[in-house]
């Protein structure tokens, strides 16, 4: 598909307006990888990578979050005390270093591919050399379904990383989790195709439109 008619078909699904600001965050979202010389950027087909447990075919593409919009999105959601971000499906590792350069505690993100996940390791070492800080920050390399939620971890960020059966067998850990540890904690779920399941789930507290892209935002009180 061409750059035009990718286009076109944007501003036919989020019209002229959202499709501009999406093309222009996407630009500034250059800024990222040259300011730190890291590699976050370009979506990867699943076919190109290895996989680690069997829910690949409920998998999606790699593609990064845009710095710009999710730093905007920081300064507007309420978020936990002591919040400690977990990024299901962490592919090159960006969410989880946004996340802490702006003040997040600590961030973890579950990766089911071997190769996404040595990026990931890469990047945060480049990151934590040009700012001259230990980042708390871990990758873990795993189906997400099987991943037990910490009873620390209250901000759970997705990127409509797979599909609706993978998204509930998430969910019910998280809600398996606040069961055995009650907390607050906040959903923050980015190109919300499968909303229903999180609708269902817990308490859905805004709707966010930022750099053209669509946020929603879960709580469980």
């Amino acid at each position: 598909m061409d750059l035009l008619t990718n286009i076109w078909l944007h501003i036919q699904e989020k019209g002229l307006v959202r499709t501009l600001s999406i093309i222009f965050n996407r630009m500034v979202d250059f800024h990222f990888d040259f300011k730190y010389k890291t590699d976050t950027r370009n979506k990867i087909s699943l076919h190109d990578l290895t996989v680690t447990g069997e829910n690949k075919e409920h998998g999606s593409f790699y593609q990064p979050t845009m710095a710009l919009s999710f730093n905007r999105l920081l300064e507007r959601v309420p978020l936990p005390p002591e919040s400690v971000l977990v990024d299901f499906g962490c592919g090159k590792g960006r969410v989880l270093l946004l996340a802490v350069l702006r003040g997040i505690k600590k961030a973890v993100g579950i990766e089911f591919s071997p190769e996404l996940c040595a990026i990931a390791h890469n990047n945060i070492k480049i990151v934590e050399q040009a700012t001259g800080s230990r980042l708390d920050i871990s990758v873990i390399e795993g189906d997400v379904t099987h991943y037990e939620i910490k009873d620390d971890q209250n901000v759970f960020f997705f990127f409509n990383p797979f599909d609706d059966v993978v998204l509930e067998a998430v969910v019910k850990n998280i809600k398996k989790s606040l069961q055995r540890k009650p907390r607050e904690i906040a959903v923050i779920y980015y190109n919300p195709v499968h909303s229903h399941i999180l609708d269902n789930a817990f308490l859905p507290k805004n709707g966010y439109i930022i750099g053209g892209e669509e946020y929603m935002l879960y709580a469980n009180c």
